[in-house]
């Protein structure tokens, strides 16, 4: 009898001992039906993040900058506090105007030395480089056009002869008459003197009576020099009235040139 007592609380004991064990699910009832068990805290944050994070957010579209519309606003502004200041001087109103006005100042001047950093680092944007300003640039740039120029117009010359008229009674023709001379001499020009008076002029002591000529082409005001092409027959005005030689140059060049906007 003793044994078999014995053997019974032997092998109740591990069922005691597990008993104990808060694992076992029958007593874990409070956790509810259907095993339903609170997470702690920290899985209930987790959970939260991981949702957010799945749930889509509405995208932020970046506000487009517009310069012209900050631009013009800011310049309304400025003559808005100017008119105020001007209207009602009082101090806080030109206080107002005086600081739009310094910000206004100050962009301008951080304009300005960027653009001046810009040709610096932009040789065909630096237009010193094609018209120099420095003493010494603007002596060698004069000499090197000087001499494309005479090229150019002693090629003219080859091909182009020159219309003159003029009248012996004309103070302006007896001033103009020895700068064409000098002119055709330089590059080359063939000069047809046609007198309308049946006079002459310094340098063209031979010229010819017109023939009807200076009615054809308009001429109605002297001095007047057509540049003349005989294979085409095309004539074309350079200049009425007294010119200096440079200005006649620059006359014949404007109009041979192929490419409008070229310096020569």
């Amino acid at each position: 009898m003793m044994k078999s007592l014995i053997l019974l609380l032997t092998l109740a004991l591990p069922i005691v001992a597990g008993a104990a064990s808060s694992d076992q699910w029958f007593e874990r009832h409070t956790e509810g039906w259907f095993w339903y068990i609170d997470p702690p805290p920290e899985e209930e944050e987790r959970e939260e993040l991981i949702e957010e994070a799945q749930i889509p957010q509405p995208s932020i579209v970046p506000a487009v900058f517009n310069p012209k519309a900050k631009l013009e606003a800011f310049q309304e502004k400025l003559e808005n506090a100017q008119a105020l200041a001007i209207m009602r001087p009082t101090h806080e109103n030109v206080m107002s105007y005086m600081y739009l006005q310094k910000q206004a100042m100050d962009n301008s001047q951080r304009f300005s030395e960027m653009w001046q950093r810009v040709v610096w680092l932009t040789p065909e944007l630096d237009h010193t480089l094609v018209r120099p300003t420095s003493p010494k640039a603007v002596h060698a740039y004069y000499d090197t056009r000087n001499a494309q120029r005479k090229v150019t117009l002693e090629q003219i010359a080859q091909k182009h002869g020159l219309f003159y008229f003029f009248r012996q009674s004309c103070p302006y023709c007896q001033r103009f008459s020895p700068i064409l001379k000098s002119f055709a001499q330089r590059y080359g020009f063939h000069v047809t003197a046609i007198s309308l008076d049946g006079g002459t002029s310094p340098g063209f002591p031979n010229p010819r009576p017109d023939n009807g000529t200076a009615r054809r082409l308009g001429v109605t005001t002297v001095p007047a020099v057509y540049l003349v092409q005989p294979n085409t027959r095309s004539v074309q005005p350079v200049s009425f009235g007294l010119l200096g030689p440079s200005e006649l140059e620059q006359r014949v060049l404007t109009l041979m040139n192929t490419n409008p906007g070229e310096t020569l």
